[in-house]
């Protein structure tokens, strides 16, 4: 009987481990890029054409190679980082386990120049390999230095590249990896071109202490804003070091795509950390906002396992509870003198100004404003009929005359629901009458037992309006636009900027409107009406980091459209009103009015519930009774 377990070739081997080690073309450049780290080079020059997939070209000034080793790197797990199972113990290089070249050269057009640095009258090396198979290796031309050359990846693996999204999608990833290492090693200068076009340069400070080239770096990468919203922390004991920046107590998002983590120079996701960070500030953020930080943790070798993953995105980390306890010592204590340094008397009072302008000069609004002598004027509650046609979110009173007002038109619905009356506000809802409330319910298709109170959760139904809207699900004949009279300047990181120029055409039809204005940075001119005086700058890296657009150049151009306007706008009713405020009885009658005329006017759109009942039998248990 033939034997059924057969030992694989070469061949398939590499592309197997490809599968492992290659994902997309920012895998790619990951791996080529830290194999330039390894050989000590200080200048790294990254070029790519049609998103990774045609053409990446990684140009470095290491050490270079022989024509032996040029040979040799081609080979599955050979390397120059480990030389037994010890060294596993007390790795401190970027890569180590010999797979990335070959995985690379078996699924794409390889070309590796090379020459070394340290031999005498040293000659380079050419090397082409055409999916896994070498072509030739001959003398060549070159200074100090290495250049790997991958042409049509994953040609031979149709499969793979079948899956691939767009290429500007690919193009953005391969941003954010060399912005992530760029970080990671602020003292390497490192320059991305994308079709001819420089989209990314750090430059070193030389001669200068880690604070000020982290400092340099971060504002290349992420932006000024990033550095001025940030203070620096460095603290130390025997076997462990920390310094990098943390953001202020109110510089927070409500993910962690603003948490940068470095183990040795290495770019990794540890939950233990991120849990730490946040331990370190206690009570001083909100327990749903996420602080940033770009953190380099520094330790012994044995006391990290950095080969708990393929890709290397994740590590085990041995005495954690000791490295726990030094990163909340250190932000306590940035927390601390921070907290000494005497503050700016005019910091806390009230803006005398319009809040428009406030923002614009630097001017703190009053978190009271309505006790600080500047209320919201708002119209008294009117019938259903005189305030069906223009209903709109109240906002802050604006002496001066706003520029331009536009409309954007907006499909009419063929019924709408009578919306209850608000009777009371308590911090985060308002009660309706229930009388109302009853047939509001029962006109939605819903049935709610008699008696007791019915609560509205305010953010839920803002959310929900602000979906609908923006969406052009909302059945209001007009979405009123309102010009900004201090436009709002947005300064962003490179991989933030591009997945910004994805929404663009959408954010612009949705009414608010975005210009370019400067290389990373961008002008908000005007938003919708519904939005008051919200923070523009946190709406806009709150839909850069949530859209998730799909490619419109694959499948049903106009349906996927539809669903990028979905998604840009379940990213912008993040911004609703905040859940703490206690809103006015006219301000909750104003959000009862236009929930009463959305398509779903029972949950937000994340699923949760905007009404709920508490029956008199659930009540009376609450008295004991």
């Amino acid at each position: 009987m033939a034997s059924k377990i057969r030992v694989l070739n070469e061949h398939t081997i590499n592309k197997i481990a490809a599968g492992e080690v290659i994902e997309n073309p920012s895998s790619v450049v990951k791996e080529l890029v830290e194999n330039s780290i390894d050989a000590g080079a200080t200048d790294i020059g990254i070029e790519i054409r049609g998103g990774g997939r045609q053409m990446i070209r990684i140009d470095d000034n290491g050490s270079g190679m022989n024509k032996d080793d040029a040979l040799l790197c081609l080979e599955r797990h050979a390397t120059s980082k480990l030389r037994d199972d010890s060294d596993m113990h007390a790795l401190m290089t970027m890569g180590f386990r010999g797979e990335a070249i070959p995985s690379i050269a078996s699924i794409s057009k390889f070309n590796l120049l090379t020459c070394p640095k340290d031999e005498e009258k040293a000659t380079g090396t050419m090397v082409i390999v055409d999916g896994g198979k070498l072509i030739s290796a001959s003398p060549a031309a070159r200074s100090p230095g290495t250049t790997m050359e991958v042409k049509s990846l994953f040609f031979n693996v149709p499969v793979r590249k079948k899956f691939l999204k767009s290429p500007a999608f690919d193009t953005n990833e391969i941003l954010k990896m060399v912005s992530l290492i760029a970080l990671g090693h602020p003292n390497i200068k490192f320059q991305l071109i994308n079709d001819g076009k420089t989209i990314l340069t750090t430059d070193p400070v030389p001669d200068s202490n880690f604070q000020d080239q982290l400092n340099t770096r971060i504002k290349s990468v992420l932006g000024d804003d990033f550095v001025e919203n940030t203070m620096f922390i460095d603290e130390a004991s025997e076997e462990i070091s920390i310094q990098g920046v943390i953001g202020l107590p109110g510089y927070t998002r409500h993910n962690r795509t603003g948490q940068y983590l470095f183990i040795n120079k290495r770019g990794v996701v540890s939950p233990l950390i991120s849990f730490a960070v946040k331990d370190g500030f206690s009570t001083s953020i909100d327990s749903s906002r996420f602080p940033v930080f770009v953190l380099h943790l520094s330790v012994n070798g044995d006391l990290v396992d950095v080969n708990v993953h393929p890709q290397k995105r994740e590590v085990r980390l041995r005495q954690e509870q000791t490295i726990r306890e030094l990163i909340v010592k250190a932000i306590r204590k940035a927390l601390s003198q921070r907290q000494n340094t005497p503050k700016d008397p005019f910091e806390n009072r009230a803006s005398p100004v319009s809040p428009v302008f406030a923002h614009a000069l630097g001017i703190k609004e009053s978190l009271n404003q309505k006790e600080s002598g500047s209320p919201w004027e708002l119209r008294p509650y009117q019938t259903w009929s005189e305030v069906a046609s223009t209903i709109t979110y109240p906002l802050p009173q604006i002496n001066e005359k706003p520029k331009e007002y536009t409309s954007i038109p907006l499909p009419l619905p063929p019924t709408t629901l009578t919306p209850p009356r608000v009777i009371a506000t308590v911090p985060r809802y308002f009660i309706i009458d229930e009388t109302t409330s009853k047939a509001f319910v029962e006109q939605g298709g819903r049935s709610l037992e008699k008696g007791g109170i019915f609560l509205i959760d305010q953010k839920n139904a803002h959310a929900r309006i602000l979906f609908e809207k923006l969406s052009h699900q909302h059945p209001e004949t007009q979405l009123v636009q309102q010009m900004l009279l201090v436009p709002h300047t947005i300064e962003l990181s490179p991989h933030e900027s591009e997945g910004l120029r994805l929404c663009l055409p959408h954010l612009n039809t949705m009414g608010i409107h975005i210009q370019e204005f400067g290389e990373n940075a961008f002008m908000l001119d005007a938003l919708p009406q519904i939005f008051g005086s919200m923070d523009g700058e946190k709406l806009i890296r709150d839909i850069i980091n949530n859209a998730h657009l799909v490619n419109e150049n694959t499948g049903d151009g106009a349906s996927i459209k539809k669903e990028n306007m979905k998604r840009i706008a379940l990213a912008a009713s993040r911004a609703a009103i905040s859940g703490d405020k206690r809103l006015s009885i006219p301000e909750g009658q104003s959000i009862m009015n236009q929930l009463a005329l959305c398509e779903h006017p029972f949950h937000c759109p994340s699923g949760k519930p905007i009404l709920v009942q508490i029956t008199g039998e659930e009540l009376a248990k609450l008295f004991l009774k």
